[in-house]
């Protein structure tokens, strides 16, 4: 019962010591309009059409996707889904999907 309790604390101290556990590494979702699409495409901006469901509260939202898997290239005035982390007072995308293109019935 020792050896396994031991083990557990161990475990947990090594998830702690290698983030594993750290909330700010938490990936959002935005939803919103896009108003414009900045930086040769690598800064997105947009609308927060979805307020009370958007983790970013004001009137729009700023985007960093020059890393991001981007599917269909998003373009002013389509409804835009943004994964995303928030990392030293910027917004990361992770992936960005263009709703308003997407098939969302094809497999």
């Amino acid at each position: 019962m020792k050896k396994l309790l031991m083990l557990g604390i161990l475990l947990a101290a090594l998830a702690l010591s290698t983030g594993c556990l750290n909330q700010a590494d938490e990936s959002h979702v935005y939803q919103g309009t896009c108003l414009e699409l900045t930086d040769n495409g690598k800064t997105l901006v947009l609308a927060n059409s979805q307020p009370k469901l958007n983790a970013l509260k004001g009137d729009k939202a700023v985007f960093d996707i020059a890393k991001a898997k981007v599917g269909l290239a998003p373009e002013v005035g389509n409804e835009i889904r943004v994964a995303f982390i928030s990392e030293k007072g910027r917004n990361l995308a992770l992936k960005v999907m263009n709703v308003s293109k997407q098939d969302l019935r094809k497999k």
